[in-house]
């Protein structure tokens, strides 16, 4: 089939201007002096490199100059589009889940300092959701060129469609490439800052403890251990396709176990319990969250562009969708058992 390309001369001026308008409307908001509170370099730094560093992953550099491209105003095959729409799409789901897991990780580190007292607890957990924002903030905006190149494809003509979809096997792409290992790396030195640079040199009090919400065995077992089992039956052909859906399933269980924990802590005026659960609770979004983002999302993400087509993925889009928004209302009612006091009779 025949590439056709063609630059439109309005695509990049008027690109330019919308970029100018949207850049405009944030100084604004950071002028008015209303969201003050919102202003977190650190976590917004976390939230970029992180998107960032998870869809290098995924894609390539020369991929994502490509993308950039053809939003731009470049016009191509219906395949260009496709591959276009798709890595928008996972730049929106990858700003998105960091946001969320940045979130999780300063609640944790808010729960185990005691500086302040319970007011300074509860101040720094609220403060906590400032990443979930910019985390969507980030992914509202690549939503846009995914959308927008998404609309290009219905125009496309029938003939250029059947094309694409009868080529259904693509090439065998390695997974371990250069650039994929660069994001890992890169990936783990910005978690890892993130984790440690406010653990160095605090003192955690209390039977809350930070480090043992990043590695909590229970939580491993639970949410890795039925991740590998779910895979294991499901069987080589889709076990890539399964392994993001997995760890939202074994997510929720856990969670479900933790907030049982829980309740049944305040039953018995059991601080101990209550935290335990808290740690169950906690340990296991994260777990969940760098499961999904470190090896579910790749290896979807790999299937895809070698099928060249994009096949149905409605479960997984629910997942990662709906299972960060869950992290986050588990973390209000996490705010909610720490602040409330039990009364021991």
């Amino acid at each position: 089939m025949a590439m056709k390309r063609s630059v439109d001369s309005k695509g990049i001026p008027a690109t330019f201007l919308k970029i100018s308008v949207l850049l405009c409307l944030v100084f604004a908001v950071i002028l008015c002096g209303k969201f003050t509170d919102f202003m977190k370099g650190t976590g917004f730094v976390f939230v970029f490199l992180g998107g960032f560093f998870l869809t290098l992953i995924s894609f390539s550099v020369k991929d994502a100059a490509f993308a950039f491209r053809q939003t731009m105003g470049i016009s191509n095959s219906y395949e260009a589009h496709h591959k276009t729409a798709y890595f928008w799409e996972v730049a929106a789901r990858n700003f998105w889940m960091t946001g969320v897991l940045g979130s999780v990780i300063s609640f944790v580190i808010a729960l185990g300092s005691s500086e302040g007292g319970i007011f300074g607890i509860a101040s720094r957990m609220s403060a906590s959701y400032i990443s979930a924002v910019y985390g969507m903030a980030l992914a509202v905006i690549c939503a846009v060129p995914a959308f927008k190149t998404s609309g290009l494809l219905e125009t496309q003509s029938r003939e250029e469609r059947e094309n694409i979809f009868e080529e259904k096997t693509g090439p065998n792409i390695p997974f371990f490439k250069l650039d994929t290992v660069i994001g890992y790396v890169l990936f783990i030195i910005t978690l890892g800052w993130a984790i440690l640079s406010p653990l160095l040199g605090e003192a955690f009090e209390g039977p809350i403890k930070p480090q043992d919400l990043f590695l909590y065995w229970p939580s491993l077992l639970v949410v890795l251990g039925g991740t590998i089992a779910i895979a294991l039956f499901v069987g080589n052909s889709a076990a890539s396709r399964s392994i993001t859906l997995g760890f939202a399933l074994t997510g929720l269980l856990a969670i479900i176990m933790g907030l049982v924990q829980a309740m049944m802590g305040f039953s018995s005026k059991t601080i101990q319990d209550v935290a335990s659960a808290i740690t169950f609770i906690l340990s296991s979004c994260v777990i969940t969250l760098l499961g999904m983002m470190l090896v579910g999302n790749p290896l979807v993400d790999r299937a895809v562009k070698s099928d060249r087509i994009q096949t149905t993925q409605i479960l997984n889009r629910i997942a990662w969708l709906l299972f960060p928004f869950m992290t986050l209302i588990l973390l209000f009612l996490t705010f909610v058992m720490v602040v409330t006091p039990i009364q021991k009779g």
